[in-house]
């Protein structure tokens, strides 16, 4: 007698969208990955844009440096936004160079994927086919490099300090007990005390200063566990989203379970490395904040970011972004 045979279990669905992204890069998909924390758009598997509100994006840097007005944003907007050309048409009209939009479009696409791919908060993910991106075909990362890089930002943020409350929370400096030991933070990370007041997230402060969304959390938590910020001391409970992935159509699904938080820690030890020095955001002159603004107490003038060394294991990321580094000083 033949034995039937075993019934084939189908895969399992994507639990994260790291997971969600390397089932469309293997399926070669074009579209778009939509979540709580932003997107990810997709061309023929290879990531090409990313979008998230914690990272200000290629426009709010633009515009608040003064290089673009936002009469002439949003005129390129209009005009070339539905047909995917926006970038074409900085190059055209003479507003950035090339290489000055594929540094600025690669430097904002990690900053966004960093939140994208990291999220745990929850909520409905889906996958838009054949959605495109109104800046259009600059360059693209694979997916396999981008999702290195978004688990290594999070190791470092884990070896600063483990308290992912403080990357949403508004950001409340204190008054340090003067010690003798105790070393005074650097010129990035008194701007980032000057304009803390109360009130601004991580994110509000990356886009007040001109940073990225990624530079401000790490610095944040570096002063957290000096003691020069005041830690939140519960935090929302963590949850894993469900994802779905369909090549036909876009299909939401519910957040899977929560897991309760773990109960609050001491600080770790600090260890050496971290992200390189940036030049503080040329977006303060004209940065137009809700209500009272704390008051600046450093008027020193900005360290140059040649004076600083990269501290990036990757030669081409560290490349790239000394190459920004210097292209934003010169905004």
């Amino acid at each position: 007698m033949t034995a039937a045979p075993a019934a084939v279990r189908p895969p399992a669905p994507p639990q994260t969208p790291g997971e969600a992204l390397g089932l469309l890069a293997a399926r070669r998909a074009t579209g778009a990955l939509r979540g709580p924390l932003g997107s990810l758009h997709l061309v023929d598997g290879q990531v090409a844009h990313a979008d998230s509100p914690r990272a200000p994006g290629l426009a709010e840097l633009l515009t608040g440096c003064g290089r673009i007005t936002p009469g002439q944003w949003a005129e390129l907007l209009r005009l070339h936004g539905p047909r995917a050309r926006v970038g074409e048409a900085l190059v055209e009209r003479r507003l950035l160079t090339r290489g000055e939009l594929e540094l600025g479009h690669l430097g904002t696409l990690f900053d966004a994927a960093f939140f994208v791919l990291a999220d745990r908060t929850g909520g409905v993910w889906r996958f838009e086919p054949d959605a495109r991106h109104w800046l259009g075909p600059v360059a693209t990362v694979d997916p396999g490099r981008l999702r290195r890089e978004v688990e290594r930002r999070g190791r470092l943020l884990e070896r600063i300090w483990p308290w992912p409350q403080l990357d949403t929370a508004p950001v409340r400096p204190v008054v340090p007990v003067p010690r003798p030991s105790h070393r005074p933070p650097g010129r990035r990370r008194c701007e980032l005390l000057d304009h803390a007041d109360g009130r601004r997230t991580p994110a509000d402060l990356a886009r007040l200063l001109g940073r990225s969304g990624f530079g401000v959390t790490a610095d944040v938590r570096r002063l957290a566990a000096a003691g020069l910020l005041a830690a939140p001391r519960h935090a929302a409970p963590a949850v894993v989203p469900a994802v779905a992935v369909a090549p036909s159509g876009a299909t939401p699904v519910a957040p899977a379970t929560p897991v309760a938080p773990a109960p609050d820690a001491p600080a770790p030890a600090r260890q050496p490395g971290g992200l390189h020095r940036r030049v503080p955001g040329a977006t303060l002159a004209g940065a137009m904040p809700s209500g009272p603004v704390a008051p600046t107490r450093s008027d020193r003038p900005p360290t140059t970011a040649a004076a600083h060394p990269l501290a990036v294991p990757d030669p081409d990321i560290a490349l790239l972004t000394r190459v920004r580094t210097l292209l934003e000083a010169r905004l």
